[in-house]
């Protein structure tokens, strides 16, 4: 019997100790705060939006949910930058194992067009809801982070999030090998400022005209883009 009775209390000291399940409604709450802070920050970039912006579009009753949730705006910012680089390592790394797995890859252009797929056209991971082909819809956030907030950007993500990216630039530097290394650093780095931005252009692009526009309309855009750059990084 009193063994009985010390499992029992083990067992509802354990249960205290545990955090309590974070109810269904605040869940919500917390997503549709973190939503329309992506919405923001992708339209009127990082500085350009306030709190009060950011709770007024998520439709929150409470004034001070978002620091409820967060506690601060750059604690807010620094979650959607993890959950960014999350989706795209992830993303990456499948499409990586694939190609690696067939032998691959093979050329410069497989490695742009696995980058690219993944922010725009490849529909296979969870994450990718939206009906535009914008891929994860993240870019316009990333790209302002990148340029303006660069140092919350790096330390939000660490050397955790970008395994996959540096699979990839591993990829260029042996199809690159003819080219100085020096020269490869620095086309490598023109690459990701160029790519970035081209498809943050892009996905402004597509959440203005579902359509895509007169540019990202047509059919061939996104493979024209890959041999742009491929052709740039390939060039001695």
């Amino acid at each position: 019997m009193r063994q009985t009775e010390k499992v029992k209390r083990k067992a509802a000291t354990r249960s205290k100790a545990l955090p309590p399940e974070r109810p269904v409604e605040e869940e919500r709450t917390r997503e549709r705060l973190k939503s329309a802070a992506m919405r923001l920050f992708s339209i009127h970039g990082i500085d350009g939006v306030t709190v009060r912006d950011i709770v007024a579009e998520a439709g929150a009753r409470n004034g001070a949910s978002l620091h409820y949730y967060f506690r601060t705006k750059d604690c807010l910012i620094r979650e959607l930058v993890v959950d960014a680089a999350t989706r795209s390592d992830r993303a990456r790394n499948v499409r990586l194992d694939k190609l690696e797995a067939e032998g691959g890859p093979k050329s410069v252009a497989d490695i742009l067009r696995l980058i690219i797929e993944v922010e725009t056209i490849d529909k296979y991971d969870r994450d990718q809801a939206s009906p535009l082909p914008i891929g994860f819809g993240h870019m316009r956030f990333v790209v302002a982070m990148q340029f303006n907030h660069r140092k919350m950007f790096l330390d939000a993500i660490g050397d955790r999030w970008n395994k996959s990216y540096l699979r990839c630039i591993r990829h260029l530097m042996r199809l690159m090998s003819p080219i100085p290394a020096s020269i490869v650093n620095q086309k490598l780095v023109f690459m990701a400022l160029f790519l970035n931005a081209a498809l943050a252009a892009r996905e402004a692009a597509f959440e203005g005209d579902p359509t895509g526009g007169k540019l990202w309309a047509q059919p061939e855009a996104l493979e024209n883009l890959i041999k742009t750059i491929a052709l740039s990084l390939e060039a001695g």
